[in-house]
């Protein structure tokens, strides 16, 4: 599959969807925040938008924006597919002094094209979420964040993808890692546009212990 990553607009626009890529991951990229009375009330239609698009350009957009829920401020992504609005995924665990509060976490997504994972901030630092996400069938783990550029990150995400074997990608403030399922960094085919693919042949093992009462 064919991904293409956007770490310079607020939010998505139609030139940028342009072009042969499934999938579409809009980053933190300085955006407003997004207010659900606002939105629920009409009086802005960000997430309309944002389903317009991906009606439009048949693709699907994973966007990454604050949002403010009659003041109580979280970090989420929204993921968005044929008109539709999938679900929006919030940061389940803050780290540190933040205006943030933990919300619902990180969710998987079937789409048209694969099942997608998301997570948001500082649940990149939960490898258990990351092995949720890939013992229910994550094909792609989309890992969305305001981080400066960390080579740490780097080595953390390549050693999910390895252990998981699902191809996982994390974008932090005007960039992006992406690694295969061989703990790899994935180089773009062309500007900003990365390719991979999902490692379906394995084995799931389940062990199940009994405690003692």
């Amino acid at each position: 599959m064919k991904i293409k990553i956007d770490c310079k607009n607020e939010f998505p626009i139609p030139t940028i969807l342009n072009g042969d890529f499934q999938i579409l991951i809009n980053g933190f990229n300085g955006c407003e925040r997004v207010k659900y009375g606002k939105e629920l009330s009409g009086q802005t239609n960000v997430l309309k938008s944002l389903c317009n698009l991906s009606k439009c350009s048949e693709k699907i957009i994973i966007s990454a924006f604050d949002t403010d829920n009659y003041g109580v401020l979280k970090q989420s992504v929204g993921v968005f597919e044929d008109g539709k609005l999938l679900g929006i995924s919030d940061m389940s665990v803050c780290l540190g002094d933040t205006a943030y509060l933990p919300g619902s976490g990180g969710k998987l997504y079937q789409t048209n094209t694969c099942k997608i994972g998301t997570v948001i901030g500082d649940d990149v630092y939960s490898f258990n979420l990351f092995k949720s996400l890939a013992v229910c069938g994550a094909e792609v783990i989309v890992a969305l964040s305001d981080f400066s550029k960390k080579e740490i990150n780097s080595i953390l995400i390549r050693a999910y993808s390895f252990l998981l074997g699902v191809p996982t990608i994390l974008l932090y403030k005007n960039g992006a890692y992406v690694s295969n399922v061989n703990g790899e960094l994935v180089l773009p085919i062309e500007e900003n546009v990365y390719e991979v693919e999902p490692y379906t042949d394995f084995m799931l093992k389940i062990t199940k212990t009994r405690l003692k009462r």
